[in-house]
């Protein structure tokens, strides 16, 4: 068995890694501004976390903002950290769906009875946004089967009846959010 695998570049070039290196250690090897400003993978055309072993002989493209594809990553990463905000502020609010758009993001939410969101609300939603990104928090894509995600999100009304139509095959592709085949990522 070799300690070493090979990847190749969207540029038909190959580089030769560690066995274990990842999309990021990739970054690295090609240089430290890419590896500064990667944000995913994508091996053999599925998008990765940066943290992901790679195997021999993967194709590999490393994503960064500037693309279409790294805009829309941080779109959907930066309405995971207002989600993060909204619930921080508003304790017992109910999340339904955050996805990026074409110019920008938003997360559908119901706050507990009786709060309604403001202008001032969003100041304030928009500093404690700041203050998580300059904790720097890492990113933890998690899965879960179908049905341990029902049990998870079990007091979640939105996310729980939006597995329940993923799994009952009402719901499909896109529509269906970070679910896919027989598992939700969060």
């Amino acid at each position: 068995m070799s300690d070493v695998i090979s990847v190749v570049l969207p540029d038909g070039s190959a580089r030769e890694l560690p066995v274990g290196a990842t999309t990021l250690d990739l970054a690295a090897v090609i240089g430290p501004r890419l590896a500064s400003d990667a944000v995913i993978g994508v091996v053999d055309g599925v998008e990765v976390d940066l943290n992901v072993a790679l195997p021999d002989g993967a194709s590999v493209e490393i994503v960064t903002p500037a693309s279409d594809r790294g805009l829309h990553t941080i779109r959907h990463s930066t309405a995971h950290v207002m989600a993060q905000a909204i619930l921080d502020l508003y304790p017992g609010t109910q999340l339904a769906i955050g996805p990026p758009i074409e110019h920008g993001f938003y997360y559908d939410v119901e706050l507990p009875e009786g709060q309604t969101l403001s202008e001032d609300d969003l100041e304030k939603i928009e500093a404690r946004m700041q203050e998580l990104v300059a904790a720097d928090q890492p990113f933890v894509r998690h899965e879960l089967a179908i049905d341990d995600a029902v049990s998870f999100f079990g007091d979640e009304i939105f996310k729980s009846e939006i597995i329940e139509r993923v799994r009952d095959g009402s719901i499909v592709g896109e529509d269906a959010g970070e679910a896919s085949g027989d598992s939700i990522s969060y």
